[in-house]
């Protein structure tokens, strides 16, 4: 009886192995040949940004700075585009539990979230942090907002940076359309968010005449197109690399972020002019993102 005991253990052992094998396989990053076989590139967006990505409600389709580069890199490829409108606090988990094959969705390049994913460079864009307040709040300096009730969203890297930091009562909401009612509302006295996006916001008189972004923005941090952590150093990040370098090289993406009306960047501008300086005949940066590559092309 022990000796049968025995087979039946190791025998659910490698059962469990081969479950177990079975699982990582179903979930082995979607490769280039893949997609191509499939007609289709599914990228997740953000859905509630304006400007970056936000559903039309009256056509359903997402528009934005992040969804045209979608449409770039399916037109590479030759496929079809299938967008997926992610927030953040979902967004993460749409690339590990393989939903889409590639993420652009303002995700800013982490220590965390490199080992995680991964992530491409060169980096795309960059923001920093800042407030959006009503003006009547009369805030001037990030020690202002120590005990505060400031409205935030789940999932963003610097909710815990502000609360020690800077001491704030920082309520981390699902989706920003709960922070921005929130916020109007009076349930909280300022909404902390990436500086472009308010930027965006403070466009539409609606938030524009009560409304301020007080602060100097911190934190600035660049973005990262993402991938499934078994894509790194494959095909389908080095076509993606390769893209971002031509991008920033003939100036594609400060064009793209003109017709949108975001106002112009330095991070873009400093990008565009890296990568198009020599020294001699050879590219500053080179041709690809490789180990010598200089910090300030990445």
């Amino acid at each position: 009886m022990r000796q049968l005991n025995h087979i039946l253990l190791r025998m659910g052992h490698l059962l469990m192995g081969l479950i177990l094998l079975a699982i990582a396989l179903n979930l082995s990053a979607a490769t280039l040949d893949d997609i191509k076989a499939r007609g289709e590139l599914i990228v997740g967006v953000k859905k509630d940004v304006p400007l970056w990505g936000m559903l039309d409600a009256q056509t359903g389709d997402i528009k934005g700075f992040e969804p045209d580069l979608a449409r770039l890199i399916a037109e590479k490829l030759g496929v079809k585009l299938k967008l997926v409108g992610v927030l953040t606090s979902e967004r993460t988990d749409a690339v590990l539990q393989r939903k889409v094959d590639l993420l652009i969705a303002t995700l800013s390049d982490t220590p965390e979230r490199r080992q995680a994913m991964t992530l491409v460079l060169p980096h795309y864009y960059a923001s920093g942090v800042n407030l959006i307040a009503r003006k009547s709040e009369h805030f001037k300096s990030w020690t202002d907002i120590r005990n505060r009730r400031i409205c935030g969203r789940r999932g963003a890297f610097y909710n815990r940076m502000i609360t020690v930091q800077y001491g704030a009562d920082i309520v981390a909401l699902y989706a920003n359309d709960l922070a921005a009612a929130a916020l109007r509302d009076g349930r909280c006295s300022a909404w902390l968010y990436d500086d472009i996006a308010i930027i965006a916001m403070l466009k539409d008189p609606v938030w524009s005449v009560d409304f301020e972004m007080p602060m100097n923005s911190i934190l600035h941090v660049p973005w990262s197109m993402a991938l499934a952590p078994q894509e790194r150093g494959g095909s389908f990040e080095r076509l993606l690399s390769n893209l971002l370098i031509d991008w920033h090289r003939t100036g594609l993406l400060k064009k793209i972020e003109a017709q949108w009306g975001i106002p112009s960047t330095q991070y873009l501008d400093d990008m565009h002019s890296v990568w198009r300086r020599k020294e001699g005949t050879n590219w500053f940066c080179g041709d690809a993102i490789t180990a010598t590559t200089p910090k300030e092309c990445q």
